[in-house]
């Protein structure tokens, strides 16, 4: 099994792209996180849900938590409207949100290889390095842990 034996293809949004809209990819999707684009489309960036999320939220909520219990249901308007005129590209330039730069592992990359890779660098995606392919391909972290297990079973416990 190789990478390119794995992959799958991810929604790649640039810094364009509105921040609600990016939510929305991430809800609609159940998405662990954004691949984000360098103007000329090659995927450079990614960028976890729970960053997105910490982006959504104002400072002072994650300062003191217990300010959270308060707002209700217009907190979630709130959100919104902060949100509205707001990027992806404000989102990257945030200094509070952690970017990955996009990890990019070979096609022939093996499922041990790729999990370690993914673990040193900190990241859930990795491009797939894969010159015959015309469109970006990914492997995420459950896309391999399945492969895995995938493997595992067909091949039962060793004695």
């Amino acid at each position: 099994m190789h990478a390119s034996d794995i992959t799958t293809t991810l929604t790649v949004v640039d810094r364009s792209t509105p921040a609600l809209d990016a939510v929305r990819l991430i809800a609609d999707r159940d998405l662990v996180g954004l691949v984000i684009a360098e103007a000329d489309g090659h995927p450079s960036a990614v960028v976890s849900s729970v960053d997105v999320v910490r982006f959504m939220l104002p400072g002072y909520l994650l300062d003191d938590l217990s300010l959270t219990n308060t707002l209700g249901d217009v907190g979630l308007e709130d959100l919104r409207q902060g949100l509205e005129h707001r990027t992806i590209g404000d989102l990257v330039d945030d200094a509070a949100v952690t970017v990955r730069s996009v990890l990019v592992v070979p096609a022939d990359a093996g499922p041990v290889e790729i999990a370690a890779r993914m673990v040193d660098a900190g990241t859930q995606v990795a491009l797939v390095d894969d010159p015959g392919r015309s469109a970006p391909a990914f492997v995420t972290l459950p896309g391999l842990l399945d492969a895995v297990v995938a493997h595992w079973d067909a091949t039962g416990p060793t004695a």
